[in-house]
């Protein structure tokens, strides 16, 4: 019989590795992969700012959106020529409503119930029957009228 090394002992050597099973000893250390060559500069591509150099500030100036006053039969708030704002002062007056109505009553009293002939003045005197200036407290000027009718 011929002398034959075990089976396991070809394949250890095949694979690099000793005859205890142990893996392969390297004398040198692994070194890093190398950093990538450089990109081209491309055409047109701009390069970040160097120190020393000067970046320019574009400035955007945005609308300023106003809301319309909403004048009705109570104050509201406003911002005068001078840049306050201040609360209006509400003053009633008479107004196409207001004679409109004591027509209408005067009507109704002569053709259906002439005891409403006495009511004709009651529209003069209610403010819900008058239109409503808006009036500016420091200056005395109208801000607007909310017309009834």
């Amino acid at each position: 019989m011929s002398a034959q090394p075990p089976a396991s002992t070809e394949k250890t050597a095949l694979l690099g590795g000793n005859e205890q099973g142990q893996p392969p000893v390297y004398s040198q250390p692994a070194q890093p992969p190398s950093a990538p060559p450089p990109y081209p500069d491309a055409p047109n591509s701009q390069k970040p700012p160097q120190f020393g150099t000067t970046a320019t500030t574009v400035v955007v100036t945005q609308p300023v959106v106003t809301h319309p006053v909403v004048l009705r039969d109570f104050p509201v708030f406003i911002v005068d020529s001078q840049g306050r704002q201040v609360q209006t002062v509400l003053e009633y007056r008479t107004g196409t409503k207001t004679h409109l109505f004591c027509f209408l009553m005067f009507l109704i009293g002569m053709l259906v119930f002439w005891p409403a002939l006495c009511f004709c003045w009651l529209p003069y005197i209610l403010d819900s029957a008058k239109d409503v200036y808006h009036i500016n407290p420091i200056d005395g000027s109208v801000v607007g009228v909310y017309k009834r009718m």
